[in-house]
């Protein structure tokens, strides 16, 4: 949050920002004009934010765990999050082309109130320039460093087909009910899987670092929107998406001074999605497919896992299908569901690999709404991994299965399953198989627990927000 002084430190600021473009005002009305021009300044200017702070006990003097068997858990037991968004738009009048800088700070759980540690995790997530309807109505370009992204499940907490985060630069062009996006972006992670940094003698004296591997990783998305009206209040959005994920060669100098050489990799995604929207203000039903191979079905922010001998992940697959689902019934409840399915095979030519998966998510979140203000919120959800090789130390195979109840009575800026800012009371008991507790390492306290509690309390805020808008 912005504290008052904070706003007054930032006022100067937007005051000296730079307007549109305007006449000269006759001296007569000089206090109108720069009245007019402070108004435009404050329209242009813009102010979001997203954040989730949350604190609970398990019940036996512990902080309480969220219990997490798959890849996308669901997201009941949260930790703090928060991102602040500051934006200016300028708007040319004699054009009507549009330039808006989005500037995005965001700061990660650790929280100075709960460790007594003075310090924060804090990532830039937007850092970018976008200009709009630039040459004709409708065609914007931008570049910089993004959050690229489509539609969520949001009981899970993540984006199942069009998800970047992206140092690059992409164009749009929207024509109708029709809009077309091309993206590229790199990164380079600095992990010995991309990045090596060694030292050398000094030209004269002393040492030096030389960046001896640099392994650039380039992503490549297309996707295609269309909207379609089924009825009078009911629409039908179809979106067809695609990935190219390319990795340079590299070599990388081993502790015995031997130079390994890594191959070049690549892989592709395809993916579609219709969505039912607009029988209400946040009514919708989103399905999601995509299937891939190779490197674009692991995260781009992560390191490949399950290579085959040669050190690639060209063997890998992967397919998904997900759905998202959000209904009111007017004033009195609602319902929110969320879940997915996923097949995933790594590289390796281990058929027997516990890496080589089905999982299962699940969320089923009914709410009634009591006032306005107040809802009584409830929530059921599952998470099953279903491996293709034997457990560890186990004669047997072995399915993780975890079954979460959770009791929610909120405090909610007003009705419906978006509704935000919240607070919200939390009761939740988790019950875990066996299989599932088998996942936790032998020391963990955890691994003899098969029903895990937890109360707590929680607050979730958007407006604004990049990360969300206005849902």
């Amino acid at each position: 949050m912005v504290s008052g002084r904070a706003w007054l430190c930032l006022l100067p600021l937007i005051l000296a920002a730079p307007g549109p473009a305007r006449a000269e005002e006759p001296a007569a009305g000089a206090a109108d004009g720069e009245a007019g021009l402070l108004a435009e300044i404050l329209e242009a200017f813009q102010f979001g934010s997203y954040g989730r702070v949350p604190f609970g006990s398990d019940l036996d003097g512990g902080t309480g765990r969220p219990v997490k068997v798959i890849a996308h858990p669901p997201r009941l037991l949260e930790t703090p999050y928060a991102e602040v968004d500051l934006g200016y738009r300028h708007t040319v009048p004699s054009t009507g082309t549009s330039f808006l800088t989005q500037v995005t700070v965001a700061l990660g759980e650790r929280l100075f109130h709960f460790n007594g540690d003075f310090a924060a995790d804090i990532a830039i997530r937007n850092l970018y320039l976008e200009v709009r309807d630039l040459l004709v109505p409708g065609l914007s370009l931008w570049a910089g460093s993004r959050m690229y992204r489509g539609d969520d499940i949001y009981l899970l907490d993540f984006w199942p087909l069009d998800e970047q985060n992206t140092v690059g630069g992409g164009l749009a062009y929207a024509f109708g009910e029709t809009r077309l996006g091309l993206h590229f972006g790199v990164n380079r992670l600095s992990d010995s899987y991309q990045t090596q940094t060694v030292l050398v003698p000094g030209q004269e004296t002393g040492t030096r670092e030389v960046l001896f591997m640099d392994r650039q990783r380039s992503v490549v998305s297309l996707r295609g929107e269309h909207h379609f009206d089924l009825a009078e209040s009911l629409r039908l959005k179809a979106v067809l998406y695609g990935e190219v994920h390319t990795l340079a060669a590299g070599t990388y100098l081993t502790a015995d001074q031997r130079e390994e050489r890594l191959p070049s990799d690549h892989g592709w995604l395809l993916g579609a999605e219709l969505s039912l929207y607009g029988d209400g203000p946040s009514n919708h039903a989103n399905l999601y497919l995509r299937y891939g191979q190779g490197l674009a079905i692991y995260d781009e922010l992560g390191v490949p896992y399950g290579l085959d001998r040669e050190k690639k992940a060209s063997g890998a697959r992967e397919v998904m299908l997900g759905a998202a689902v959000n209904r009111e019934f007017g004033d009195t409840a609602g319902v929110m569901f969320g879940g997915y399915a996923r097949y995933f095979v790594d590289a390796d030519p281990n058929v027997y690999d516990r890496d080589d998966a089905w999982e299962l998510g699940l969320a089923l979140r009914p709410a009634w709404y009591i006032t306005r203000h107040v809802h009584l919120d409830g929530e059921l959800n599952l998470q099953y991994l279903r491996p293709n090789g034997l457990s560890p130390g186990a004669d047997s195979l072995e399915a993780p299965l975890v079954v979460q109840l959770g009791l929610m009575p909120t405090v909610s800026l007003g009705r419906g399953g978006y509704a935000r800012p919240q607070l919200r009371l939390i009761y939740a008991v988790s019950l875990l198989t066996d299989a599932a507790l088998h996942t936790y390492a032998a020391e963990d306290p955890l691994r003899g627990r098969g029903v895990q509690h937890y109360l707590g309390v929680s607050v979730e805020w958007w407006f604004h927000s990049s990360r969300y808008g206005e849902r």
